[in-house]
């Protein structure tokens, strides 16, 4: 089960942990602003409630459709290198050229497919945020009391 927390980032609410809450402690105390760390370190913290069912599962796509980008970004990376290094002995290696073309225009026929499943999974992501915003910003309300968040941020500007 994927855990949630909130304020990993000071311009997302929720979202869930990529790695244990220790490392971005840690992240947080070694590399924000000193008049930061404490408000930061303050509001960041695991959700103990329940978040929509329809929230977890389009992050649970959103996560794996950004994994399988991420992997065909990395292959389609490799292809446009093997072409280019295959293109400066062009007189010498035809053949591994070729070959490193076809490779590149095969990556990046995989690198859209994937790039478009996961716009499609933000969407989904952003419907179900919506579609449950309030009970979310409730739980938040609950968990967070004298939080700063405005909707954006937890470092609002002060208002003229």
């Amino acid at each position: 089960m994927t855990q949630f927390a909130w304020h990993i980032h000071h311009e997302v609410l929720v979202e869930p942990l990529t790695e244990p809450i220790e490392n971005r402690i840690a992240f947080i105390r070694t590399n924000k602003p000193d008049d930061e760390i404490e408000t930061r370190l303050r509001l960041l913290k695991p959700v103990q409630g329940v978040l929509p069912v329809a929230v977890v599962e389009a992050w649970k796509a959103y996560d794996e459709a950004w994994k399988a980008y991420d992997e065909a970004w990395t292959a389609r990376d490799e292809a446009w290198k093997a072409y280019d290094e295959a293109w400066k002995a062009y007189d010498e290696a035809w053949k591994a050229r070729d070959e490193a073309w076809k490779a590149r225009v095969e990556a990046e026929k995989a690198y859209v497919e994937v790039w478009n499943a996961y716009v499609e999974a933000g969407k989904a992501c952003d419907e179900a945020w919506k579609a449950y915003v309030e009970e979310i910003e409730a739980l938040h309300a609950i968990e967070c009391p004298n939080c700063p968040w405005d909707g954006h941020t937890i470092f609002p500007k002060e208002k003229p």
